[in-house]
């Protein structure tokens, strides 16, 4: 017996599958490294950019300061990330820890071996161009007004 295609629900649904579907492709690649997909995009910024602040953390992956800071916690307690005060005496710079470094290239390792697999017929930078229109959409739509956002989706729209 063949699975059952869901019906057609527009984009807003088949980006929420495509969303749900990398959280089950991370969270399988990450976990022997101890690190969550959000664990893991955190680990990536301050690796690629060496220190930075939580806020900015919060604001390149796209998430609340208050959503972000149980994972940041969460990494500073296990050894993964250092939390030091910055140097405007208000602000905290994070930085990988010995340790950090080392989950860190393990857990890249792992992803980059699942993602290999899951990449290979896409056309990555098609996908990524198409994926930067979709996120400066919803940025500007998120800064529409309460009114607007309250008027619900239309049928078929794509919500």
């Amino acid at each position: 017996m063949t699975a059952r295609r869901p019906p057609e629900l527009g984009l807003l649904f088949d980006l929420l599958r495509a969303s749900e579907g990398l959280g089950a492709m991370l969270r399988t690649a990450l976990e022997s490294s101890g690190l969550t997909p959000t664990g893991y995009a955190v680990t990536s910024l301050v690796d690629a950019l060496g220190s930075t602040t939580p806020s900015e953390v919060a604001e390149m992956i796209g998430a609340k300061p208050s959503t972000l800071s149980a994972h940041l916690a969460k990494l500073v307690r296990d050894g993964i990330l250092s939390r030091t005060p910055g140097t405007d005496g208000r602000s905290v710079d994070l930085r990988l820890t010995e340790d950090g470094r080392r989950v860190h290239a393990a857990a890249v390792g792992a992803v980059r071996q699942v993602w290999r697999a899951v990449s290979k017929d896409l056309d990555v930078e098609q996908a990524r161009a198409v994926l930067a229109e979709v996120i400066g959409a919803f940025e500007a739509g998120a800064a529409l007004p309460d009114r607007v956002a309250r008027k619900g989706p239309r049928a078929r729209d794509g919500g």
